[in-house]
This record gives C-alpha cells, sequence and structure tokens, in this order.
C-alpha cells in the first residue's frame, strides 16, 4: 500500500509540529516583615487538590532567626495555577500552633492582604504561573500569643 505524498509528509512532520509543553520555570517569593522568632520558615507550592489536603508540589525552607526580608525560591514549577503558604515554625516542631490568643506561629499566603479571617481557600491565595514564571511578595504575619 503507498500512502499518497501528502499524507506520507505529515506522517514524517507531525512529531515536530506537535505542541511542545511550556517549559517549568521558577517562582520567586519574598517575605517581608519577618520577626527574627527562631525556628525556621517553611514554605510549599500548592494545586487546588493540595491545598490544606496532601503534600506540596513543592517546599523550601530557610532558617528563622533573621528579620527582614527571607527570598524563597521555588524551581521547575510548570505553568498553571497555585496558592502558597507558609509558615514560621517558631519551635521548629513541624506543626501550626495555635494558642488562646490566636497563632503562636508566623504565616503568610500568596495573594494575603491581611490577617486571616476564617479558613484560608484556594480561590483567595491563587496565582499563575506563566512560561516567565512569577515573582511573589508577601507579608508575613504574626500573632500576639507568644
Amino acid at each position: 500500500m503507498r500512502l499518497p505524498l501528502f499524507a506520507a509528509v505529515a506522517l514524517i512532520l507531525t512529531p515536530v509540529l506537535a505542541p511542545v509543553p511550556a517549559a517549568a520555570q521558577d517562582v520567586v517569593l519574598t517575605l517581608t516583615d519577618v520577626e527574627a522568632r527562631g525556628g525556621r520558615i517553611v514554605a510549599s507550592v500548592n494545586t487546588e487538590a493540595q491545598f490544606f489536603r496532601a503534600a506540596p508540589l513543592q517546599a523550601a525552607q530557610a532558617p528563622g532567626d533573621k528579620a527582614g526580608e527571607v527570598v524563597l525560591t521555588f524551581t521547575d514549577v510548570p505553568p498553571g495555577d497555585y496558592a502558597v503558604m507558609v509558615m514560621h515554625d517558631i519551635n521548629d516542631n513541624g506543626q501550626f500552633d495555635m494558642g488562646a490568643m490566636g497563632p503562636l506561629d508566623g504565616w503568610a499566603f500568596s495573594r494575603g492582604t491581611g490577617p486571616i479571617m476564617g479558613m484560608p481557600t484556594f480561590a483567595q491565595h491563587r496565582f499563575t504561573v506563566t512560561e516567565a514564571g512569577a515573582v511573589l511578595t508577601e507579608r508575613m504575619f504574626y500573632g500576639d500569643g507568644r
């Protein structure tokens, strides 16, 4: 069986003309108003399915003894919608600790605009990673219940 010329060319060129998936990029997160309280700062990039439910797509951490700004970089993040969650785990116990007056640990979220009122949602904190990556600047918040 012989293929017409245009069919043969189409079969040869199909792999070349197939869409190439967008390359994964960096997400650079700058945290401001960090307090030097010790422990460690732990941040994660989460899909909607992972947000407060499962292991994150990626995590990064930094010592929690530096006040001011802390920069964390997540590498090779595919384009898409994500939310960032950050915890300043002051006593380094791997948990977000609550006291009688509220959080004992510091926190931040992508697109965070102030202290948390109720359970955070993915929709509130969603941002998009494009083919150019993403650059976020978020403020850390701390409760008064040391």
